[in-house]
């Protein structure tokens, strides 16, 4: 079974490989190695050494930071599952996440604070990621990286997908009501249009557990993401298995779609009425000093 780290590290070979578009058997014939065994290297199945990935990368002309940080991959793969620090914003924590949902056929998604990634908006996405990045992280980069993940949700490849978002992420709002407002309807949006994506609340009291996303493999085996601040938590093995009963559990705690539905829509309609008041309150302070200015004069 692929290990987190071996699944980053392929995926990492991977990119660097099209982003300098070479096929697969050039890069073999040039490496002298099989270009069966590359393949098997950029999905994880089979771990070259740091020999062999130098070599790659010599190869490809991959120099200075990515350089440092695929071979860090490359020497670091022992144990199964694995902890790696830093936000989605530090490319081998972006690598490796990537990297499982690409080999992913299902997927279930629990969000008890915040909006699942893979359906948020931009400037969602902005105001969930900003608090998180360290200086000279460029946010619009890290937004632009986590809209482009949401391509496994649509489209002809689209994987069946469980979304289970709890009641107080609709209540979590960063203080921007009439952003909240547009990305409830966008979930709103997706229910009607997706043929393999379910969204459904869940009352966040239901299930302890903190967000995850447990993803079925291409390979038969699974494997699940934990974020958390400053750090992703990659599981596999027995410390995933787990989280298949969690998944249960969350399908049954959950309202049915239509009466998810029901409260995604009185949601926004609350966050409208909130935009609504505070415009209301803006305008009335406004008529109030053009009024003292006017009777001052």
């Amino acid at each position: 079974m692929p290990t987190p780290r071996a699944r980053g590290l392929g995926a990492a070979l991977r990119d660097a490989r099209v982003e300098k578009r070479f096929g697969v058997p050039e890069l073999g014939r040039r490496i002298g190695v099989n270009p069966a065994l590359l393949s098997e290297w950029e999905v994880g199945r089979q771990v070259p050494t740091p020999e062999e990935v130098a070599g790659v990368l010599g190869a490809l002309g991959v120099t200075g930071e990515r350089k440092a940080w695929i071979m860090s991959l490359a020497r670091g793969l022992a144990g199964p599952s694995w902890f790696t620090p830093g936000t989605q914003a530090d490319p081998t924590h972006y690598t490796t996440l990537v990297a499982h949902e690409r080999v992913a056929v299902s997927m279930t998604v629990w969000a008890p604070l915040l909006i699942p990634d893979l359906v948020q908006i931009p400037d969602y996405a902005r105001l969930a990621l900003g608090p998180d990045l360290r200086e000279g992280d460029d946010l619009e980069q890290v937004v632009q990286n986590r809209l482009d993940r949401n391509r496994i949700l649509f489209g002809a490849g689209a994987i069946e997908a469980d979304m289970f978002v709890g009641t107080e992420t609709l209540a979590n709002h960063f203080g921007d009501a009439e952003v909240m407002a547009r990305q409830v309807r966008h979930l709103m949006d997706l229910i009607g249009v997706s043929q393999t994506l379910r969204i459904r609340v869940v009352p966040s009291q239901a299930v302890a557990e903190g967000a995850f996303s447990h993803y079925q493999l291409r390979d038969d085996t699974e494997a699940v993401y934990c974020p958390h601040h400053g750090v992703g938590v990659f599981l596999i093995d027995e410390q995933a298995a787990p989280y298949a009963d969690i998944s249960a559990r969350l399908a049954k705690a959950s309202w049915s779609p239509a009466k998810s539905l029901e409260r995604l829509a009185a949601v926004a309609d609350g966050f409208d009425g909130e935009v609504a008041q505070r415009r209301r309150m803006t305008d009335e302070r406004l008529a109030e000093l053009l009024s003292g200015e006017d009777s001052g004069g």
